[in-house]
């Protein structure tokens, strides 16, 4: 498996971005594009030139906002996923990361999912950080990837964040 960093979604990509996310998680390709130009980074993981999986982060100085994850369902289960994230640790190791997932609410239709999800970061080395940050008109719940951040400095590159895809930078 090889770590190709990208300049743009390709079609498997965009296809497999659009199958693994919540309409209230996804925002328009454009958008991701538009901060690739501003400090956001896309790594696409290939196994003899099959899809794997890929990882989209905005890094902001020595932080990094690790915002999506997925790995094409024909691996799922195969350890693939615990590799990327490997993966994208050493290749960042000077970043202090963090991620957000949906909240565990027991009302939301795929709160299963969204228990797994997260299960599945605390089982490959994240720390709940018990902060929820607002990005893009929604609440999430927060993790520690690698190193610790503030309350203030997640909040901070959410925002920047936010307003380089969503055009207001």
């Amino acid at each position: 498996m090889i770590c190709i960093p990208a300049d743009h979604f390709e079609d498997d990509v965009i296809e497999l971005y659009e199958s693994s996310f919540t309409p209230i998680e996804k925002v328009p390709i454009s958008n991701l594009e538009r901060a690739m130009e501003r400090g956001a980074a896309l790594d696409v993981f290939r196994d003899k030139g099959a899809l794997i999986g890929f990882t989209y982060s905005f890094i902001d100085d020595d932080k990094m906002f690790f915002i999506y994850f997925a790995t094409s369902p024909e691996v799922r289960g195969r350890g693939y996923g615990k590799r990327i994230l490997r993966i994208i640790r050493e290749k960042y190791s000077d970043k202090r990361m963090f991620l957000i997932t949906e909240p565990k609410d027991r009302d939301a239709p795929d709160y299963e999912m969204r228990v797994r999800r997260q299960n599945y970061y605390l089982r490959n080395g994240c720390e709940e950080t018990g902060v929820k940050i607002l990005s893009d008109d929604a609440w999430f719940d927060s993790m520690f990837m690698q190193g610790r951040l503030t309350d203030q400095e997640m909040i901070d590159i959410v925002r920047r964040y936010e307003d380089i895809h969503n055009g207001r930078r």
